[in-house]
């Protein structure tokens, strides 16, 4: 029986070319966006869930809260909080602690080649509470020993042209002793929220501090607690612990708060200094729904197309009923070429995913493969989407056209009830709310991401190129350098400072307070050191007062502050107002100086974007290079857009001439700009996907039911014709209806649409408004797009010869 219904099935597929294509390309489309989407949010939802014991490991945070009643959220911890949790809690079986001490030079001990790498240090805990693959080496004890080190496979093969590294030595410009290779590992997965390249041991920074270092926030933290432990009351037991050890003069509020790793991918808004991407639950859920819906709308479409097909084939059902086929074996036969039709879209889909598959992952930054590799989740997931699929494509016409009575069918009278009727036109309702609803997500976030990229910052952000300063040599050379790129034709303007807008780095806050302040009501503002050249090269307007002097001494206890910053200390007009700066932050706490910089306000600036657009202006000091805060650590040259590359070996000739062995290390700032917004343009491009594939399938479920429309009204449209009814008319009555729909469609879309977008605007500190043009162009595109679709097969039925309609009659 199983094989004569696919013979059947397939034979019908075979005789009606044209709607079985439809059927196919619609169920193809919604198969293949569905597994693409579901492959992206898979490897989301199973960020850093790979480890044996992910559900017992937990990222500590403090909460804090100071006297003025500003609260932070810190992903990190003093060195003693981990240590003495573990020494004191029975609860606590592993502990890691990591910290980043900037970028060093590493090489390999017999080469000359020199690559900058970030430098990582973490105890053994590491190893042995994460989960990551070694390839070589003895994870229990590669990070004991003084001077050992873990590399990546890549970072081995960058080094030494191979992984098989074990026992050989790398040099570090910041220690004289070697560091010996203990343990090789693979490449860290893209969902994971560590990324780095070497780990050194511990055991080799030990400083006297850490045995005392209960209050500052330098270590990211993990712990492994016992599996039958209170998370909630080993909080309180380590928060007793730290309060008993922590130094009695610090005024803030501090709790230690226990995040399960796996929430932190998802659940780490306002928790500074997170490591690696941070996903959004929300955008998983709109996600979820843009494949769901995708496919289900394809689903409803067979239901549609083989409904409208139906008049053709009833002759055939009423025979094979005439001659013993129950309704159960009808049914079967109908849901036999509805899995066949689907197990066809899927091998298509299938095959479209692994063509697609790197095109994808280039543009979300992911590492997603479907092959044998592939986590057998997936692989049942699409058993059962296939067994879904096809059921319910299937279940509509297999209940419905099976239970017909065959001298009905004889004669051609098929019963459509008005729930029928009602059904298929909600359902177009909802394909087209969905469609029209994020063709105005699309616009939105486009609007947005054109506002955003060029919006005034302030300064002229583009053709200017930042260049690392990675060392000693070029930082005490820095005005020799900054003399020689001068020189060179195609650079108009050239600059140091200590860091540049746009920074990915941290941005330093300081405290700032004015005479008779104390120093814990200072205001907070972030900091930079800059020279002479800023503002003439990033093209910041002076707006009173005066520049740094080049060359003055006198100027290194000057500042400059922007207009934010002047309206929160009360400075109209800057005379060398004297301010001090007591305490700095370079992520994490305030250390306080062990002199208040003392300082002169002799200039203020217009406000310049320095962060984010999705962050106000906030208040800014400009110091001069030669400050006890922060050394410079970028050349900035405006350069000309001509002969670019040749502008750059210039450049780089340039800095070797100072140091050999300094990796020339550049980026355009325009471009890291850019990487603010990279997440939001690839929401972009999936919505404007999922509205196209939505409009593409709505457009085939609307092709369906104007088919079925003018099949059930042929003779209708024969008898109107006869008595003189214009082409023109007749497609103005098949096609007014469906355009009713969609403006229907639209009605409900439009406020669903803008209070989403809304919400999602919300994000942005600087933001475009929701004006009517934006839903009214996505209206009239849904209009014209339904129009265009049914006009066609309105058309083709107003033109058909009324004779051959009516000849039966």
């Amino acid at each position: 029986m199983f094989k004569t219904h696919l013979k059947t099935a397939w034979r019908h597929i075979r005789r009606n070319k044209i709607f079985s294509f439809i059927n196919v390309v619609g169920l193809t489309i919604g198969l293949t966006s569905f597994l693409l989407i579901a492959l992206y949010i898979f490897d989301e939802v199973t960020f850093d869930r790979f480890h044996k014991n992910a559900n017992n490991i937990y990222r500590l945070v403090e909460h804090r809260i100071t006297p003025e009643g500003k609260e932070t959220k810190l992903a990190g911890a003093g060195y003693q909080v981990s240590a003495g949790s573990q020494a004191n809690l029975p609860e606590v079986k592993n502990a890691v602690r990591l910290v980043a001490l900037g970028r060093v030079n590493i090489s390999a001990s017999q080469s000359a080649h020199v690559f900058y790498e970030d430098f990582w240090i973490s105890n053994p805990g590491f190893l042995q509470i994460f989960d990551f693959q070694m390839l070589q080496g003895n994870r229990q004890a590669a990070l004991d020993a003084p001077h050992s080190a873990v590399v990546t496979e890549e970072t081995a093969r960058k080094l030494f042209g191979t992984t098989n590294v074990l026992g050989k030595s790398i040099k570090v410009d910041r220690e004289p002793m070697p560091f010996r290779i203990t343990g090789v590992l693979q490449n860290f997965p893209v969902n994971s929220q560590f990324s780095f390249n070497l780990l050194f041991s511990e055991t080799t920074f030990k400083d006297p501090g850490f045995n005392t270092d209960w209050d500052s926030n330098n270590f990211y933290t993990y712990l492994l607690l016992d599996s039958k432990a209170n998370p909630q009351a080993v909080t309180g037991k380590i928060n007793q612990l730290v309060a008993a050890n922590r130094k009695p003069d610090n005024q803030d509020q501090r709790n230690i708060i226990l995040q399960p790793l796996k929430e932190v991918h998802f659940n780490s808004g306002g928790i500074e200094g997170t490591l690696g991407k941070t996903g959004s639950l929300t955008y998983i859920y709109v996600f979820l729904i843009i494949a769901l819906f995708v496919l289900l709308l394809a689903c409803i479409n067979y239901m549609n197309l083989t409904t409208a097909l139906f008049a053709k084939r009833a002759k055939e059902i009423g025979v094979r009923k005439m001659i013993g086929a129950s309704r159960q074996t009808l049914a079967g036969q109908f849901m036999a070429e509805a899995f066949l039709t689907t197990f066809i879209s899927l091998l298509l889909a299938l095959a479209l995913v692994k063509l697609l598959l790197p095109y994808f992952n280039l543009f979300t930054g992911k590492q997603l493969s479907l092959g044998l590799e592939t986590d057998y989740r997936i692989w049942l997931g699409l058993a059962f989407i296939m067994l879904v699929v096809g059921g319910l494509s299937g279940i509509y016409p297999a209940l419905f056209q099976s239970r017909l009575n065959p001298l009905v069918l004889f004669k051609n009278k098929i019963p459509v009830g008005k729930e029928s009727i009602s059904l298929r036109q909600f359902l177009v309702v909802m394909q087209f709310s969905v469609s029209i609803s994020m063709m105005v997500a699309t616009l939105v976030v486009y609007r947005q991401i054109k506002y955003v990229s060029t919006k005034d910052m302030g300064f002229t952000k583009s053709q200017l190129l930042v260049v690392d300063i990675n060392s000693g040599n070029v930082r005490q050379g820095a005005e020799t350098i900054k003399s020689e790129f001068a020189k060179i034709p195609q650079v108009k303007g050239v600059t140091v400072s200590s860091r540049v807008p746009g920074e990915w780095k941290n941005l330093p806050k300081v405290k700032v307070t004015q005479s008779g302040t104390a120093a814990t009501a200072g205001h907070e503002m972030f900091f930079l050191g800059v020279d002479d050249q800023f503002l003439l090269t990033y093209e910041i307007e002076l707006v009173k007062g005066r520049n740094f002097r080049p060359g003055s001494p006198a100027d290194s206890s000057a500042v400059l502050i922007n207009q934010t910053a002047a309206r929160e200390l009360g400075i109209t007009e800057p005379s060398e107002q004297v301010i001090q700066i007591p305490a700095a932050n370079f992520g994490g706490t305030y250390s306080p100086m062990d002199k208040p910089f003392r300082v002169r306000v002799v200039g203020i600036v217009k406000d310049f974007n320095f962060q984010s657009l999705r962050e106000p202006l906030a208040p800014m000091v400009l110091a001069f290079q030669k400050n006890p805060i922060h050394n410079i650590d970028y050349f900035t040259a405006r350069i000309s857009p001509a002969n670019v590359s040749e502008t750059i070996k210039q450049m780089e000739a340039v800095l070797h001439n100072i140091d050999q062995d300094h990796l020339f290390e550049y980026h355009f700032l325009d471009s890291q700009w850019d990487l603010f917004y990279r997440e939001d343009k690839i929401r972009e491009t999936i919505f404007l996907m999922g509205a196209a594939l939505a409009i593409i399938i709505g457009c085939l479920g609307l092709f369906g039911l104007a088919t079925f429309a003018a099949e059930q009204r042929t003779k209708e449209i024969g008898i109107r014709k006869v008595l003189g009814a214009s082409i023109q008319s007749v497609v103005i009555m098949l096609s007014k209806d469906f355009l009713k729909l969609v403006l229907i469609a639209a009605l409900i879309a439009f406020p669903v649409a803008w209070y989403a977008m809304h919400q999602w605007l919300q994000d942005f500190a600087y933001r475009i408004n929701l004006s009517w043009e934006i839903f009214a162009l996505a209206g009239g595109l849904g209009v014209l797009v339904a129009l265009f679709t049914v006009s066609f097969q309105a058309i083709r039925a107003a033109v058909a010869n009324p004779v051959k309609s009516l000849r039966s009659e």
